[in-house]
């Protein structure tokens, strides 16, 4: 298997971010809770593609919170779903900010 190029996984974290950001400006403004369970989904699968040794433990670590997420949406539990979605988005971002460090 070939590792990703800087490129291939900054993109992936730059997606990822993206839609937990889509998903947390949704939750505050009342989005479909369908709509956000599918942002969540694609969040999830965006960040398989964040394949680096430094960040593995941290993607773990944010995509389970974003399964967190996910579930409260199913359960319609939105003040859990809330939280989780503020913590992974603070997550995606502080692994953007050690890729960018670790690639200067």
């Amino acid at each position: 298997m070939v590792n990703p190029s800087y490129e291939e996984v900054k993109s992936a974290i730059d997606n990822t971010l993206a839609k937990v950001e889509e998903a947390n400006t949704g939750i505050n403004n009342g989005t479909d809770t369908e709509k956000l369970i599918d942002i969540v989904t694609d969040a999830r699968q965006l960040q398989k593609d964040i394949s680096n040794n430094v960040l593995d433990v941290k993607r773990n670590q944010a995509s389970n919170v974003l399964k967190q997420a996910r579930f409260a949406l199913q359960k319609n539990e939105l003040n859990t779903a809330k939280e989780s979605l503020a913590d992974a988005l603070n997550r995606y971002k502080e692994i953007k900010q050690i890729y960018a460090a670790n690639h200067q």
